[in-house]
Protein backbone atom coordinates (compact mmCIF):
# COMPACT_ATOMS: atom_id res chain seq x y z
CA UNK A 1 0.00 0.00 0.00
CA UNK A 2 1.25 3.04 -1.24
CA UNK A 3 3.00 5.73 2.13
CA UNK A 4 2.42 9.16 2.55
CA UNK A 5 5.97 10.09 1.28
CA UNK A 6 5.91 8.02 -1.44
CA UNK A 7 3.05 10.37 -2.83
CA UNK A 8 4.35 13.03 -1.94
CA UNK A 9 7.47 12.33 -4.23
CA UNK A 10 5.19 11.09 -6.77
CA UNK A 11 3.48 14.07 -7.20
CA UNK A 12 6.49 16.76 -6.54
CA UNK A 13 5.07 20.49 -6.28
CA UNK A 14 1.41 19.21 -6.80
CA UNK A 15 1.72 17.89 -3.10
CA UNK A 16 3.88 20.07 -0.74
CA UNK A 17 4.63 19.26 2.83
CA UNK A 18 3.40 22.43 4.93
CA UNK A 19 6.09 23.87 6.18
CA UNK A 20 8.92 22.78 3.49
CA UNK A 21 11.14 21.62 5.59
CA UNK A 22 9.66 19.21 7.58
CA UNK A 23 9.94 15.55 6.54
CA UNK A 24 6.76 13.63 5.33
CA UNK A 25 6.31 10.31 7.57
CA UNK A 26 6.22 7.19 5.86
CA UNK A 27 2.56 6.26 6.91
CA UNK A 28 0.61 3.88 4.75
CA UNK A 29 -2.10 5.77 2.85
CA UNK A 30 -5.84 3.79 2.73
CA UNK A 31 -7.63 6.46 0.66
CA UNK A 32 -7.68 9.30 -0.56
CA UNK A 33 -10.86 11.73 0.37
CA UNK A 34 -12.10 14.94 -0.08
CA UNK A 35 -14.74 16.57 2.69
CA UNK A 36 -15.90 20.64 3.86
CA UNK A 37 -16.96 19.06 6.72
CA UNK A 38 -15.67 20.25 10.23
CA UNK A 39 -16.30 16.85 10.91
CA UNK A 40 -15.56 14.08 8.31
CA UNK A 41 -15.12 11.47 10.84
CA UNK A 42 -17.68 9.85 10.65
CA UNK A 43 -17.51 9.12 6.64
CA UNK A 44 -13.92 7.82 7.37
CA UNK A 45 -12.68 4.30 8.65
CA UNK A 46 -8.63 5.70 9.43
CA UNK A 47 -5.77 5.73 7.37
CA UNK A 48 -6.85 8.21 4.45
CA UNK A 49 -5.74 11.57 3.11
CA UNK A 50 -8.13 14.15 3.50
CA UNK A 51 -8.42 16.85 0.99
CA UNK A 52 -10.32 20.32 1.65
CA UNK A 53 -10.32 23.95 0.10
CA UNK A 54 -11.08 25.17 4.34
CA UNK A 55 -14.61 26.08 2.97
CA UNK A 56 -15.90 25.12 6.50
CA UNK A 57 -12.82 26.73 8.52
CA UNK A 58 -12.98 30.17 10.04
CA UNK A 59 -8.96 30.43 10.71
CA UNK A 60 -9.92 30.52 14.41
CA UNK A 61 -7.21 29.51 16.36
CA UNK A 62 -9.47 27.26 18.79
CA UNK A 63 -11.34 25.90 15.73
CA UNK A 64 -8.23 24.55 13.97
CA UNK A 65 -6.82 22.84 17.11
CA UNK A 66 -10.69 21.25 17.70
CA UNK A 67 -10.80 20.37 13.76
CA UNK A 68 -6.84 18.91 13.53
CA UNK A 69 -7.10 16.96 16.86
CA UNK A 70 -10.33 15.30 16.07
CA UNK A 71 -8.66 13.96 12.31
CA UNK A 72 -5.78 12.77 14.74
CA UNK A 73 -7.69 10.92 17.02
CA UNK A 74 -9.68 9.26 14.06
CA UNK A 75 -6.12 8.01 12.54
CA UNK A 76 -6.52 10.24 9.27
CA UNK A 77 -2.67 9.95 7.73
CA UNK A 78 -2.55 13.21 6.42
CA UNK A 79 -4.21 16.48 5.79
CA UNK A 80 -3.98 18.11 2.65
CA UNK A 81 -5.35 22.33 1.72
CA UNK A 82 -5.85 23.25 -1.55
CA UNK A 83 -5.42 26.65 -2.17
CA UNK A 84 -7.27 28.90 -4.31
CA UNK A 85 -10.85 28.75 -3.92
CA UNK A 86 -10.84 30.12 -0.19
CA UNK A 87 -7.27 30.35 0.90
CA UNK A 88 -4.12 31.71 -0.59
CA UNK A 89 -1.71 30.45 1.73
CA UNK A 90 -1.88 27.47 4.56
CA UNK A 91 -3.21 29.75 7.49
CA UNK A 92 -0.68 29.78 10.42
CA UNK A 93 -3.37 28.75 12.94
CA UNK A 94 -3.42 25.55 11.19
CA UNK A 95 -0.06 24.88 10.59
CA UNK A 96 0.22 25.12 14.44
CA UNK A 97 -2.82 23.13 15.04
CA UNK A 98 -1.97 20.14 13.26
CA UNK A 99 1.76 20.32 14.46
CA UNK A 100 0.60 20.10 18.04
CA UNK A 101 -1.82 17.17 17.14
CA UNK A 102 0.69 15.66 15.30
CA UNK A 103 -0.88 15.63 11.75
CA UNK A 104 0.85 16.04 8.91
CA UNK A 105 0.11 18.91 6.44
CA UNK A 106 0.07 19.36 3.10
CA UNK A 107 -0.15 21.80 0.31
CA UNK A 108 -2.38 21.35 -3.15
CA UNK A 109 -1.62 24.68 -5.48
CA UNK A 110 -4.32 26.46 -7.00
CA UNK A 111 -3.65 25.08 -10.36
CA UNK A 112 -3.68 21.55 -9.13
CA UNK A 113 -7.38 19.83 -9.29
CA UNK A 114 -8.02 16.59 -6.37
CA UNK A 115 -8.36 14.12 -8.89
CA UNK A 116 -4.67 14.32 -10.03
CA UNK A 117 -3.73 13.56 -6.36
CA UNK A 118 -6.74 10.48 -5.95
CA UNK A 119 -5.86 9.48 -9.92
CA UNK A 120 -1.76 9.43 -8.65
CA UNK A 121 -2.81 7.63 -5.22
CA UNK A 122 -4.44 4.40 -7.80
CA UNK A 123 -1.84 4.76 -9.69
CA UNK A 124 0.70 3.54 -7.13
CA UNK A 125 -1.41 1.56 -5.41
CA UNK A 126 -2.04 -0.50 -8.37
CA UNK A 127 1.56 -0.69 -9.05
CA UNK A 128 2.06 -1.87 -5.62
CA UNK A 129 -0.28 -4.07 -5.88
CA UNK A 130 0.96 -5.96 -8.74
CA UNK A 131 5.23 -5.83 -7.21
CA UNK A 132 3.09 -7.71 -4.37
CA UNK A 133 1.61 -10.35 -6.15
CA UNK A 134 4.79 -10.74 -8.35
CA UNK A 135 6.86 -11.11 -4.80
CA UNK A 136 3.75 -13.67 -3.99
CA UNK A 137 4.20 -15.87 -6.77
CA UNK A 138 8.10 -15.91 -6.77
CA UNK A 139 8.07 -16.55 -3.17
CA UNK A 140 5.23 -19.61 -3.70
CA UNK A 141 7.85 -20.53 -6.90
CA UNK A 142 10.80 -20.68 -4.56
CA UNK A 143 8.42 -22.51 -1.62
CA UNK A 144 7.56 -25.34 -4.97
CA UNK A 145 10.89 -25.52 -5.44
CA UNK A 146 12.12 -26.15 -2.78
CA UNK A 147 10.10 -29.21 -1.55
CA UNK A 148 11.64 -30.61 -4.80
CA UNK A 149 15.57 -30.46 -4.01
CA UNK A 150 16.65 -32.91 -1.90
CA UNK A 151 16.10 -31.46 1.78
CA UNK A 152 12.82 -30.18 1.56
CA UNK A 153 11.62 -29.72 5.04
CA UNK A 154 14.93 -27.29 5.83
CA UNK A 155 15.18 -25.66 2.58
CA UNK A 156 11.04 -24.36 2.76
CA UNK A 157 10.74 -23.64 6.52
CA UNK A 158 14.26 -21.27 5.56
CA UNK A 159 12.40 -19.85 2.49
CA UNK A 160 9.35 -19.27 4.18
CA UNK A 161 11.08 -17.18 7.18
CA UNK A 162 12.36 -15.11 4.52
CA UNK A 163 9.35 -14.42 2.79
CA UNK A 164 7.32 -13.71 5.87
CA UNK A 165 10.34 -11.27 7.35
CA UNK A 166 10.58 -13.60 10.53
CA UNK A 167 11.04 -16.75 11.39
CA UNK A 168 9.56 -20.52 10.74
CA UNK A 169 9.52 -23.93 12.50
CA UNK A 170 8.56 -27.06 11.40
CA UNK A 171 7.11 -29.37 14.90
CA UNK A 172 6.50 -32.61 15.14
CA UNK A 173 3.06 -34.10 16.30
CA UNK A 174 4.23 -33.72 20.13
CA UNK A 175 5.38 -29.88 19.85
CA UNK A 176 9.12 -30.59 19.30
CA UNK A 177 11.26 -28.39 16.90
CA UNK A 178 12.45 -30.65 14.24
CA UNK A 179 13.72 -27.33 12.14
CA UNK A 180 13.78 -23.84 13.01
CA UNK A 181 15.09 -21.07 10.90
CA UNK A 182 16.91 -18.35 12.05
CA UNK A 183 18.41 -20.97 13.87
CA UNK A 184 18.88 -18.12 16.90
CA UNK A 185 15.00 -18.42 17.10
CA UNK A 186 15.05 -21.66 18.44
CA UNK A 187 13.22 -20.54 22.08
CA UNK A 188 10.35 -18.98 20.38
CA UNK A 189 9.62 -22.49 18.52
CA UNK A 190 9.44 -23.90 22.07
CA UNK A 191 7.67 -21.73 23.79
CA UNK A 192 4.41 -22.80 21.53
CA UNK A 193 4.54 -26.59 22.90
CA UNK A 194 0.80 -25.16 25.04
CA UNK A 195 -0.88 -24.10 21.87
CA UNK A 196 0.29 -27.36 20.19
CA UNK A 197 -1.26 -29.28 22.92
CA UNK A 198 -4.60 -27.59 22.75
CA UNK A 199 -4.03 -28.12 19.12
CA UNK A 200 -4.25 -31.59 19.67
CA UNK A 201 -7.16 -32.02 21.58
CA UNK A 202 -9.12 -29.76 18.83
CA UNK A 203 -8.50 -31.93 16.17
CA UNK A 204 -6.02 -32.43 13.03
CA UNK A 205 -7.38 -29.86 11.09
CA UNK A 206 -7.24 -26.91 13.98
CA UNK A 207 -5.43 -23.60 13.71
CA UNK A 208 -4.22 -21.16 15.49
CA UNK A 209 -3.02 -17.68 15.33
CA UNK A 210 -1.93 -15.87 19.10
CA UNK A 211 0.75 -12.91 20.15
CA UNK A 212 4.35 -13.87 21.14
CA UNK A 213 5.69 -10.53 22.27
CA UNK A 214 5.85 -7.70 19.47
CA UNK A 215 5.20 -10.92 16.79
CA UNK A 216 2.34 -13.09 15.21
CA UNK A 217 2.31 -16.31 15.50
CA UNK A 218 0.52 -18.77 13.33
CA UNK A 219 0.38 -22.46 13.91
CA UNK A 220 -0.80 -24.81 11.37
CA UNK A 221 -1.25 -28.35 11.59
CA UNK A 222 0.20 -31.36 8.56
CA UNK A 223 -2.77 -33.98 8.49
CA UNK A 224 -3.74 -36.17 6.20
CA UNK A 225 -6.34 -38.77 5.97
CA UNK A 226 -7.37 -37.29 9.24
CA UNK A 227 -3.72 -38.49 10.68
CA UNK A 228 -1.64 -35.60 12.31
CA UNK A 229 2.30 -35.50 11.15
CA UNK A 230 2.98 -32.49 13.01
CA UNK A 231 2.96 -28.20 12.25
CA UNK A 232 4.58 -25.22 11.04
CA UNK A 233 4.73 -22.52 13.13
CA UNK A 234 5.60 -19.25 11.77
CA UNK A 235 6.24 -15.72 13.71
CA UNK A 236 6.39 -12.26 11.72
CA UNK A 237 5.93 -8.76 13.19
CA UNK A 238 2.15 -8.11 13.93
CA UNK A 239 0.03 -7.87 12.08
CA UNK A 240 0.44 -10.72 9.44
CA UNK A 241 -0.27 -9.36 5.72
CA UNK A 242 -3.01 -11.76 3.81
CA UNK A 243 -0.02 -12.50 1.05
CA UNK A 244 1.59 -14.32 3.92
CA UNK A 245 -1.07 -16.03 5.64
CA UNK A 246 -1.21 -17.77 1.63
CA UNK A 247 2.23 -18.40 1.76
CA UNK A 248 2.10 -20.11 5.27
CA UNK A 249 -0.82 -22.52 3.53
CA UNK A 250 1.22 -23.41 0.31
CA UNK A 251 4.02 -24.00 2.96
CA UNK A 252 2.24 -26.24 4.87
CA UNK A 253 0.34 -28.30 1.71
CA UNK A 254 3.95 -28.77 0.29
CA UNK A 255 4.85 -30.26 4.00
CA UNK A 256 2.00 -32.61 4.70
CA UNK A 257 2.66 -33.84 1.01
CA UNK A 258 6.06 -34.56 1.30
CA UNK A 259 5.31 -35.99 4.80
CA UNK A 260 2.83 -38.04 3.30
CA UNK A 261 5.50 -39.07 0.75
CA UNK A 262 7.51 -40.36 3.42
CA UNK A 263 5.23 -42.08 5.00
CA UNK A 264 3.76 -44.54 2.02
CA UNK A 265 7.62 -44.94 2.02
CA UNK A 266 7.81 -46.12 5.84
CA UNK A 267 4.60 -48.19 4.81
CA UNK A 268 6.06 -50.03 2.28
CA UNK A 269 9.44 -50.92 4.38
CA UNK A 270 7.00 -51.99 7.72
CA UNK A 271 5.07 -54.30 5.32
CA UNK A 272 8.08 -55.88 4.20
CA UNK A 273 9.71 -56.44 7.66
CA UNK A 274 6.34 -57.77 8.67
CA UNK A 275 6.21 -59.66 6.21
CA UNK A 276 9.56 -61.35 7.43
CA UNK A 277 8.22 -60.99 11.09
CA UNK A 278 5.15 -63.42 9.93
CA UNK A 279 7.43 -65.65 8.88
CA UNK A 280 9.83 -65.72 11.79
CA UNK A 281 6.97 -66.34 14.43
CA UNK A 282 5.36 -69.11 12.42
CA UNK A 283 9.19 -70.70 13.01
CA UNK A 284 10.04 -70.49 9.00
CA UNK A 285 13.62 -69.15 10.18
CA UNK A 286 15.10 -70.00 6.65
CA UNK A 287 12.10 -68.45 4.27
CA UNK A 288 12.33 -65.57 6.71
CA UNK A 289 16.48 -64.96 6.30
CA UNK A 290 15.92 -65.37 2.57
CA UNK A 291 12.64 -62.82 2.26
CA UNK A 292 14.69 -60.15 4.24
CA UNK A 293 17.70 -60.99 2.17
CA UNK A 294 16.22 -60.53 -1.22
CA UNK A 295 14.45 -57.44 0.07
CA UNK A 296 17.64 -55.84 1.39
CA UNK A 297 16.59 -55.83 4.76
CA UNK A 298 18.86 -56.23 7.64
CA UNK A 299 19.75 -59.84 8.49
CA UNK A 300 17.34 -61.14 11.65
CA UNK A 301 19.63 -60.83 14.78
CA UNK A 302 20.39 -64.59 15.87
CA UNK A 303 19.17 -63.53 19.46
CA UNK A 304 15.69 -62.22 20.00
CA UNK A 305 13.39 -61.08 22.84
CA UNK A 306 9.96 -61.48 21.52
CA UNK A 307 7.49 -57.50 23.26
CA UNK A 308 3.93 -58.01 22.47
CA UNK A 309 2.27 -54.12 23.09
CA UNK A 310 -2.43 -54.84 23.22
CA UNK A 311 -4.64 -52.58 24.14
CA UNK A 312 -5.81 -49.20 22.49
CA UNK A 313 -2.33 -47.52 22.77
CA UNK A 314 -3.22 -45.68 19.59
CA UNK A 315 -2.83 -46.61 15.95
CA UNK A 316 -0.37 -48.96 14.82
CA UNK A 317 1.97 -46.76 13.01
CA UNK A 318 1.64 -44.51 16.15
CA UNK A 319 2.96 -47.23 17.99
CA UNK A 320 5.62 -48.20 15.55
CA UNK A 321 6.61 -44.78 15.14
CA UNK A 322 7.22 -45.20 18.89
CA UNK A 323 8.99 -48.20 18.81
CA UNK A 324 11.32 -47.13 15.61
CA UNK A 325 12.37 -43.86 17.53
CA UNK A 326 13.64 -46.23 19.95
CA UNK A 327 16.02 -48.20 18.00
CA UNK A 328 16.99 -44.97 16.13
CA UNK A 329 20.72 -44.63 17.55
CA UNK A 330 22.51 -46.63 16.14
CA UNK A 331 19.93 -46.95 13.48
CA UNK A 332 18.59 -50.61 13.29
CA UNK A 333 15.79 -51.76 11.72
CA UNK A 334 12.83 -52.93 13.45
CA UNK A 335 11.01 -56.35 12.36
CA UNK A 336 7.53 -55.68 13.30
CA UNK A 337 4.12 -57.52 12.96
CA UNK A 338 0.85 -54.92 13.49
CA UNK A 339 -1.75 -57.46 13.87
CA UNK A 340 -5.71 -56.81 15.10
CA UNK A 341 -5.44 -54.73 18.66
CA UNK A 342 -1.86 -55.80 19.09
CA UNK A 343 2.25 -55.33 18.06
CA UNK A 344 4.76 -57.74 17.77
CA UNK A 345 7.95 -56.78 18.05
CA UNK A 346 11.08 -58.84 18.06
CA UNK A 347 13.84 -56.77 19.70
CA UNK A 348 17.80 -56.96 19.59
CA UNK A 349 18.70 -57.18 22.88
CA UNK A 350 20.96 -54.44 22.93
CA UNK A 351 17.49 -52.17 22.10
CA UNK A 352 15.73 -53.79 25.21
CA UNK A 353 16.10 -50.82 27.30
CA UNK A 354 15.00 -47.95 25.06
CA UNK A 355 12.42 -50.24 23.64
CA UNK A 356 11.16 -50.61 27.02
CA UNK A 357 11.19 -47.28 27.67
CA UNK A 358 8.92 -46.34 24.46
CA UNK A 359 6.56 -49.29 25.86
CA UNK A 360 6.19 -47.35 29.36
CA UNK A 361 5.27 -44.23 27.22
CA UNK A 362 2.52 -45.98 25.04
CA UNK A 363 0.86 -48.03 28.15
CA UNK A 364 1.07 -44.62 30.93
CA UNK A 365 -1.96 -42.89 31.25
CA UNK A 366 -3.85 -44.71 28.19
CA UNK A 367 -7.86 -44.18 28.78
CA UNK A 368 -8.49 -47.60 28.46
CA UNK A 369 -5.21 -49.13 29.62
CA UNK A 370 -3.05 -50.67 27.26
CA UNK A 371 0.05 -53.43 28.15
CA UNK A 372 2.82 -54.74 27.24
CA UNK A 373 4.78 -57.87 28.09
CA UNK A 374 8.57 -58.56 26.99
CA UNK A 375 9.28 -62.38 26.22
CA UNK A 376 12.68 -64.43 27.56
CA UNK A 377 15.80 -64.13 25.32
CA UNK A 378 15.42 -66.87 22.46
CA UNK A 379 16.95 -68.05 19.24
CA UNK A 380 15.30 -67.58 16.08
CA UNK A 381 13.78 -70.88 16.20
CA UNK A 382 12.11 -70.87 19.50
CA UNK A 383 10.06 -67.80 18.66
CA UNK A 384 7.34 -69.81 17.17
CA UNK A 385 6.65 -70.93 20.69
CA UNK A 386 6.28 -67.59 22.45
CA UNK A 387 2.82 -65.48 21.37
CA UNK A 388 0.73 -68.37 22.69
CA UNK A 389 2.38 -68.07 26.17
CA UNK A 390 3.21 -64.11 26.36
CA UNK A 391 -0.94 -63.75 25.18
CA UNK A 392 -1.95 -66.13 28.21
CA UNK A 393 0.18 -63.73 30.15
CA UNK A 394 -0.80 -60.48 29.00
CA UNK A 395 -4.47 -61.78 29.66
CA UNK A 396 -3.75 -61.85 33.02
CA UNK A 397 -1.78 -58.90 33.12
CA UNK A 398 -3.25 -55.52 34.83
CA UNK A 399 -3.85 -52.77 31.77
CA UNK A 400 -1.46 -50.10 31.60
CA UNK A 401 2.02 -52.04 32.65
CA UNK A 402 4.49 -53.25 31.44
CA UNK A 403 6.23 -56.66 32.31
CA UNK A 404 9.54 -57.80 31.92
CA UNK A 405 9.72 -61.46 31.63
CA UNK A 406 13.64 -61.67 32.19
CA UNK A 407 13.44 -58.73 34.84
CA UNK A 408 15.22 -59.43 38.29
CA UNK A 409 16.48 -63.20 37.25
CA UNK A 410 13.30 -64.46 37.25
CA UNK A 411 12.64 -65.60 33.20
CA UNK A 412 8.66 -66.85 33.81
CA UNK A 413 9.29 -68.38 30.21
CA UNK A 414 12.78 -69.63 30.44
CA UNK A 415 11.79 -71.23 33.39
CA UNK A 416 10.04 -74.89 33.90
CA UNK A 417 7.11 -75.24 32.69
CA UNK A 418 4.45 -77.33 34.64
CA UNK A 419 4.06 -80.95 33.81
CA UNK A 420 0.72 -80.87 33.97
CA UNK A 421 -1.00 -79.92 30.56
CA UNK A 422 1.42 -82.75 29.35
CA UNK A 423 0.53 -85.35 31.47
CA UNK A 424 -3.22 -84.73 31.40
CA UNK A 425 -3.21 -85.00 27.72
CA UNK A 426 -4.81 -87.19 25.83
CA UNK A 427 -2.34 -88.28 23.85
CA UNK A 428 0.39 -90.42 25.74
CA UNK A 429 3.29 -90.29 23.18
CA UNK A 430 4.25 -86.74 24.16
CA UNK A 431 6.06 -87.27 27.02
CA UNK A 432 8.56 -89.86 25.71
CA UNK A 433 8.71 -87.80 22.53
CA UNK A 434 9.68 -84.37 24.49
CA UNK A 435 12.17 -87.20 27.14
CA UNK A 436 14.01 -88.39 23.63
CA UNK A 437 13.95 -85.10 22.30
CA UNK A 438 15.64 -83.20 25.47
CA UNK A 439 17.93 -86.57 25.70
CA UNK A 440 19.50 -85.87 22.61
CA UNK A 441 19.26 -81.93 22.91
CA UNK A 442 17.11 -81.58 20.19
CA UNK A 443 19.21 -83.43 17.57
CA UNK A 444 15.86 -84.62 15.66
CA UNK A 445 17.35 -87.59 13.99
CA UNK A 446 18.84 -89.25 16.92
CA UNK A 447 15.47 -88.83 19.11
CA UNK A 448 12.97 -90.06 16.23
CA UNK A 449 15.65 -92.68 16.17
CA UNK A 450 15.31 -93.53 19.46
CA UNK A 451 11.93 -93.81 19.42
CA UNK A 452 11.23 -95.26 16.60
CA UNK A 453 9.68 -92.75 14.51
CA UNK A 454 9.99 -90.64 11.46
CA UNK A 455 11.68 -87.31 12.58
CA UNK A 456 8.29 -85.41 10.67
CA UNK A 457 6.23 -87.48 13.74
CA UNK A 458 8.36 -86.46 15.98
CA UNK A 459 8.57 -82.57 14.99
CA UNK A 460 4.85 -82.85 15.35
CA UNK A 461 4.97 -83.99 18.62
CA UNK A 462 7.13 -81.71 20.14
CA UNK A 463 5.18 -78.81 18.77
CA UNK A 464 2.23 -80.32 20.09
CA UNK A 465 3.96 -80.43 23.38
CA UNK A 466 5.59 -77.34 23.36
CA UNK A 467 1.90 -75.80 22.65
CA UNK A 468 1.07 -77.26 25.63
CA UNK A 469 3.29 -76.50 28.12
CA UNK A 470 3.61 -73.50 26.58
CA UNK A 471 7.50 -73.00 26.57
CA UNK A 472 10.03 -73.10 24.52
CA UNK A 473 12.14 -76.46 24.29
CA UNK A 474 14.99 -74.75 21.89
CA UNK A 475 15.73 -72.57 25.00
CA UNK A 476 18.70 -73.75 26.67
CA UNK A 477 17.68 -72.94 30.17
CA UNK A 478 13.97 -74.44 29.50
CA UNK A 479 15.03 -77.65 28.02
CA UNK A 480 17.68 -78.22 31.00
CA UNK A 481 15.04 -77.66 34.40
CA UNK A 482 11.84 -79.63 32.09
CA UNK A 483 14.44 -82.19 31.90
CA UNK A 484 15.14 -82.08 35.83
CA UNK A 485 11.38 -81.77 36.24
CA UNK A 486 10.69 -85.41 34.05
CA UNK A 487 13.57 -86.52 35.89
CA UNK A 488 12.14 -86.43 39.30
CA UNK A 489 9.81 -87.87 38.72
CA UNK A 490 10.40 -90.34 37.15
CA UNK A 491 9.48 -89.40 33.24
CA UNK A 492 13.07 -89.45 31.82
Amino acid sequence: MPTLDVLVRALGDDLAPVPPSVAVPRREVTGVHVSELTDPTPYLSGGELLLTTGMGLTGQTAQARAYAARLARHGITGLGLGLGPVYASVPDALTEACAAAGLPLLSVPGPTPFLVVARTYWSLLAAAGQEELTAALGAHRDLVRAAAGPTPVTAVVRILAAAVEGWAARLGPAGEVLEVWPRRRRAHARQIAAEVARLRVAGPHSSATFPLGDEDVVLHPLAGHGRLSGFVATGCPRPMRPADRQLVLTACALLALQSEQQRRGVAASRASRACVARLLLAGHVDAARSLAADLGLGVPPRRVRLLCLAGPAGAADDVLDALEAAVASPPRELIALPEAGEVWALLDPADVPAVLDAARGLTTGQPLGARALLGAETGLPGLRHQPAALRRALAAQPPGTVRDMGADGARALAAAPSLEPLLSYRRADLVPAVAAYLRHRGQWERAAADLGVHRNTLRHRIGTAARLLGADLDDPDVASRTWLAMRERGLA
